[in-house]
C-alpha cells in the first residue's frame, strides 16, 4: 500500500471514528423532544385536600409557564425541551405511592420525579429516590427523623420548616403573650408525633402548664369530645396538630361549642385561603398556624407569583407550602440550566451546593437542609396570614392576643 492509500485510509478511520462518536449524540439530540417528569401524589383520600391546595396547582402552573417559553434550555442538546408531567393517584396510601413511584422510574423511565404530599409519604419515598438516583426537594414533610438520617438519603433535600425550628417559635409567642395553661391534641401519625415531641419539652422548659395532651386517629369525624375536655380545663391556649380535614372540623365544632381560647393554633390547612373563606375573615382573626409565607415577604417575584396563581386558578395560594413548592420548581429549572443536561447526579450536586433566587427567598441547602425560611408561625390578621414568629421576620407587628370572640350568628 502506497503512502497515498495509507493517508486516505487513515482519514477514513478518523471519519468513521467521529461518526461513531457523534452519531449517537446527534440521534439522541434529535430524538429527545421533551423532559418527562412524574409524580405519585394524593388525588383522592385524606391527603388530597392538602395536595390539591399546596402542591398540584404549583406543579401544573410551573409546567405551563415553562412550556409557554418553549421549555427548559438543555445546553448539551442545544435546544429547549418542553416538560411533560405524568401524574398518578396514590389514593393517600403509602404502599401505593411507593409502587407508583417505582413504576414512574422503572417502567415510564421519567427523567425526573416530583415529590408527594405529607410527611409520611416523604418518609417512605426518600430511600427509593436515593436508591435510584432521582433528586427531590421535600416541601410538605416536617420530619426531624428525616433530617437526622439525611446523610443516608443523598438525593433528598429538606425544604419545609422543621418542628425543631417551629416549636420554639410557637412557645416564644405563648410566653410573650402571657399564656399559662395549654391543651395539645395531635394526629397520631409522624407529623403529629414529631411536632409534639419538640413542643412539649420546650413548653416545660418555658414553664407552661400542659393540662391536656391527647392524640386522635387520622380521619376522625367528631372532635367535640376533645374540644369539651379542653374547654372544661379552662386553658389559655389550645394547640392542635391537624391535617386539613380535621382543621376544618375542629374550627367548625369549636364555634358550635363556643370554645374560644385566648390563643388558638390550628394545624395544616389553617393557613389555606379556603379556610379563611369557609369561616370568614372575622372568624379566623387571631388564629395561628405553621408556615409561613405571604405576598408581602421582601423577595423578588413574590407578589407576581401570588397574582399569577390567582389569575390561573381563581384562588389564592396557601400561606405556607404553595410558594415553597413553586420555589423548588424554580430551583430545578435553574439546576438543569446550570448543568446543561438531564444528568441526575449532576443536577443533585448543583442543588446541593448552589444558591438559587426564588419567590420564597434565596434557597441554599446546608447538608441537604434548607435552614432559612420567610417565617415559622403565622396568624390571620385582617384577612392576611401574617408572619408572627420569629420576631425578626414579623410582617404585622406583635401577635394579636387574646384572640377575638367568634362572630355572633
Amino acid at each position: 500500500m502506497n503512502d497515498k492509500s495509507k493517508y486516505l485510509g487513515f482519514i477514513a478511520c478518523i471519519a468513521l471514528f467521529v461518526f461513531l462518536v457523534t452519531f449517537p449524540l446527534t440521534a439522541f439530540s434529535q430524538a429527545k423532544d421533551k423532559i418527562r417528569m412524574g409524580t405519585a401524589i394524593s388525588l383522592s383520600g385524606p391527603y388530597a385536600a392538602g395536595a390539591g391546595m399546596t402542591t398540584l396547582p404549583n406543579y401544573n402552573m410551573w409546567v405551563e409557564e415553562v412550556n409557554a417559553k418553549g421549555g427548559i434550555m438543555v445546553k448539551s442538546l442545544g435546544k429547549r425541551l418542553p416538560v411533560e408531567l405524568i401524574t398518578y393517584d396514590d389514593k393517600s396510601d403509602i404502599g401505593t405511592n411507593v409502587k407508583l413511584l417505582e413504576k414512574l422510574i422503572l417502567e415510564d423511565k421519567v427523567d425526573l420525579v416530583l415529590p408527594p404530599w405529607s410527611t409520611a409519604m416523604h418518609f417512605a419515598v426518600a430511600p427509593v429516590v436515593s436508591k435510584h438516583g432521582y433528586p427531590i426537594m421535600g416541601v410538605t414533610t416536617g420530619s426531624q427523623k428525616m433530617v437526622d438520617k439525611i446523610h443516608e438519603i443523598p438525593y433528598f433535600f429538606q425544604v419545609l420548616n422543621m418542628p425543631r425550628q417551629q416549636a420554639p417559635a410557637l412557645v416564644e409567642i405563648l410566653v410573650e403573650v402571657g399564656v399559662k395553661r395549654v391543651a395539645v391534641i395531635y394526629v397520631a401519625d409522624l407529623h403529629g408525633i414529631e411536632w409534639t415531641a419538640e413542643l412539649v419539652p420546650a413548653m416545660g422548659i418555658a414553664g407552661l402548664d400542659l393540662v391536656k395532651y391527647k392524640s386522635y386517629p387520622l380521619g376522625i369525624k367528631d372532635m367535640s369530645l376533645l374540644i369539651k375536655e379542653a374547654k372544661a380545663a379552662n386553658v389559655d391556649a389550645f394547640i392542635a396538630f391537624t391535617y386539613p380535614p380535621e382543621s376544618m372540623l375542629l374550627t367548625k365544632q369549636a364555634i358550635e361549642l363556643e370554645f374560644n381560647p385566648k390563643a388558638l393554633y390550628v394545624g395544616i390547612g389553617a393557613q389555606f385561603p379556603t379556610y379563611r373563606d369557609a369561616f370568614g375573615v372575622n372568624a379566623v382573626e387571631g388564629i395561628m398556624s405553621q408556615g409561613v409565607w405571604n405576598p408581602k415577604v421582601p423577595y423578588a417575584g413574590a407578589r407576581e407569583y401570588f397574582d399569577r396563581h390567582v389569575k390561573r386558578w381563581k384562588k389564592e395560594p396557601d400561606r405556607s407550602g404553595s410558594a415553597m413548592v413553586y420555589s423548588t420548581m424554580q430551583v430545578l429549572e435553574q439546576a438543569i440550566d446550570k448543568v446543561g443536561s438531564l444528568d441526575r447526579k449532576q443536577i443533585r450536586d448543583v442543588i446541593a451546593k448552589e444558591t438559587f433566587p426564588t419567590v420564597m427567598g434565596p434557597v441554599k441547602f446546608v447538608n441537604q437542609v434548607l435552614h432559612e425560611h420567610p417565617g415559622h408561625i403565622g396568624q390571620w390578621r385582617n384577612g392576611e396570614f401574617e408572619v408572627v414568629g420569629p420576631k425578626e421576620k414579623r410582617t404585622a407587628g406583635a401577635p394579636l392576643f387574646p384572640k377575638p370572640p367568634w362572630p355572633k350568628k
